[in-house]
């Protein structure tokens, strides 16, 4: 009997600790510092071997100055150059650790595999007698470049929801996840303030067109990213966000006046800097014609912009990376990779990122300090500011992580549902002349246009198939057709057939603009039948621009499952697109005024 009674009496306690962990998912309680208010998440708690709150990262910590000085003073030239390449991890990493002595490693590509990644971490950090840093682009969480990780939406959908705290808890999630695999520093969040609607490489990586915005929700990224024991960077100094195009394929000139530049583009970082939330900065291969209006020449090898600017005015002490040496818009400005090398450290770069010639490199400023050109004391105010940051994340004594714990932590289903209420938060209407609510009913003959990604891209397009196998289920009546990226193929009998629906659905994934000219024909020669248009976007909201005539214009900024899958939902009813599109679109709802500016100050008062 007495048995029975502490089997119920177990029984009993299991369901209300179940229940309250479901409250509080529900009702927005803190489970580890990271606010919940979701719909239910497709990955419940009982259903998963997880447990209800993942594993922290390392806090950050204040460097131990006696370790750093001490390291440098032992340190040989060969090493103190070697600290200051940062190449690819899949580029003879035995090499450059054994004969050029680096300082720690990027990881590119897409879809890596956390397993293969957490393998090569422990692998070098055991190799390297000076422990290593290692990087990878994050602005998208973690899951962008890593299969096995969570992936956030591109971060002007963070924008469109005007919310700190999701910025906060995606630099948690992504410091969480990124220190489980031994990763150190983030290439994000992206501060260039994209003012530029055509911008090729930018775009929905940035937060707004709004440098107040831009950095308020930054703040609120570095927040949570420090307190799991992720280094940020602040990219691409000093602007990116003007550019019309892209400086992997070229040396692009900007034709805006210093001073715009100065209370625009690098009003982020000097506010920033001023409150000393800056870990790195990574520069712009983009040239300034206002600072250099006879030479095309780099911000990345300007000392102007690095030193007189960023250093001397801002009171920036942090680290200075360059954006890869392996871009054109470097290229362009000095072909031989010695000189450029040697001209980015003379411009105030402690860390040159993706050398293409690691042997030349480390010889051309090996060479330089040897004949005075650099004097060593220049080498070692950069070497110094690297291992204080190799100190802030617990080098040398956290070198080797622990293989278990990674898939506890990788997209665990607090993290997913966090991805998911972003998405309800930031999905956007930017226009509506629909006569009815919602947008469709189930009883609606509808064609969906699925257009063919024409355009190129920086991180993830995820497949249409998240949008439309829910949107069948909605609707089943839909008829969906593939529209190839040369829709002049098909463009009259699409038109031909049109007129035989109720609503017409279109869904296009270039991320930056739209970039087949016949799909944005086709698009709007459909706009001019009597059959509703409704026209979504997961991509920018520029595709607004080329497509003005549409009945309904939605945007999701990034086509991460979650969004797709909340797309559908408002399109059925089942919920309102309540983003606000955080850039100026002529023609669209958006958080901007008359004048083109946000209402900043009152943004900051409705929260």
């Amino acid at each position: 009997m007495q048995a029975m009674k502490k089997r119920i009496f177990l029984t009993i306690s299991i369901l209300v600790f179940m229940m309250t962990a479901a409250f509080c998912v529900d009702c927005g309680i803190s489970l580890q510092g990271i606010e919940y208010n979701v719909s239910p998440s497709p990955y419940p708690f009982a259903k998963t071997f997880f447990s209800d709150a993942p594993p922290t990262g390392p806090a950050m910590r204040e460097p131990d100055m006696v370790w750093v000085e001490n390291t440098l003073s032992a340190m040989t030239l060969d090493e103190k150059v070697g600290q200051m390449l940062m190449p690819d991890a899949g580029s003879n990493p035995s090499t450059s650790i054994n004969t050029y002595k680096v300082g720690g490693f990027i990881f590119t590509g897409n879809n890596r595999k956390a397993s293969d990644l957490i393998s090569i971490t422990n692998k070098y950090q055991a190799l390297s007698p000076i422990p290593l840093l290692y990087a990878i682009d994050s602005e998208a969480g973690l899951g962008a470049r890593v299969a096995d990780a969570t992936i956030f939406p591109l971060i002007m959908g963070m924008g469109a929801t005007n919310n700190p705290a999701f910025t906060e808890a995606c630099g948690k999630i992504t410091a969480r996840e990124s220190r489980a695999l031994g990763i150190h520093i983030g290439f994000g969040p992206v501060v260039d303030v994209n003012t530029e609607p055509i911008n090729p490489i930018i775009s929905t990586r940035a937060y707004s067109d709004d440098p107040g915005m831009v950095m308020r929700l930054t703040q609120g990224y570095i927040t949570g990213a420090r307190k799991e024991g992720l280094l940020c960077t602040f990219k691409h100094y000093p602007g990116h966000g003007t550019t019309q195009g892209d400086s992997h394929n070229g040396l692009y000139g900007v034709n805006i006046p210093f001073e715009q530049l100065r209370r625009v583009h690098i009003k982020p970082y000097e506010d920033l800097a001023a409150q000393k939330d800056i870990d790195l900065v990574m520069t712009a291969h983009v040239w300034y014609t206002a600072v250099y209006p006879e030479k095309a020449w780099p911000a990345t090898l300007s000392p102007i912009f690095n030193r007189d600017i960023l250093r001397n005015e801002i009171k920036y002490n942090g680290l200075l990376i360059s954006d890869a040496y392996t871009m054109q818009g470097l290229a362009e400005a000095i072909p031989d990779i010695k000189e450029r090398v040697v001209a980015g450290v003379e411009a105030g770069l402690d860390i040159i990122l993706m050398p293409p010639d690691m042997a030349r490199s480390h010889t051309g400023i090996k060479e330089a300090v040897e004949s005075g050109r650099i004097p060593l004391e220049r080498i070692e105010q950069s070497v110094r500011r690297i291992l204080i940051a190799k100190s802030r994340v617990g080098l040398p004594e956290r070198k080797i992580v622990d293989t278990k714990l990674y898939p506890q932590v990788l997209r665990h289903p607090a993290h997913q549902a966090k991805v998911r209420e972003v998405c309800e938060c930031a999905f956007s209407c930017g226009k509506y002349d629909l006569p009815t609510t919602p947008p469709l009913a189930s009883s609606d003959r509808i064609l969906l246009l699925d257009l063919e990604r024409a355009g190129g891209y920086i991180f993830y397009i995820k497949p249409s198939s998240n949008f439309i196998n829910p949107f069948k289920t909605a609707f089943p009546q839909a008829v969906v057709m593939r529209v190839p990226s040369n829709a002049s193929t098909v463009h009259n009998s699409i038109i031909q057939d049109a007129v035989n629906y109720d609503k017409i659905v279109v869904i296009c994934y270039d991320w930056t603009k739209m970039a087949s000219e016949t799909q944005v024909a086709l698009v709007n020669d459909l706009a001019k039948l009597s059959v509703p248009v409704i026209y979504i976007s997961f991509g920018a909201p520029y595709h607004y621009m080329q497509i003005p005539n549409v009945d309904a214009f939605y945007c999701g900024y990034s086509s991460v499952e979650a969004m797709q899958e909340v797309a559908v939902e408002v399109l059925s009813g089942k919920r309102e697109a309540i983003g606000r599109i955080p850039v100026c679109v002529p023609g669209l709802k958006s958080l901007c005024n008359s004048d083109g500016w946000l209402f900043y100050e009152e943004i900051k008062k409705q929260d």
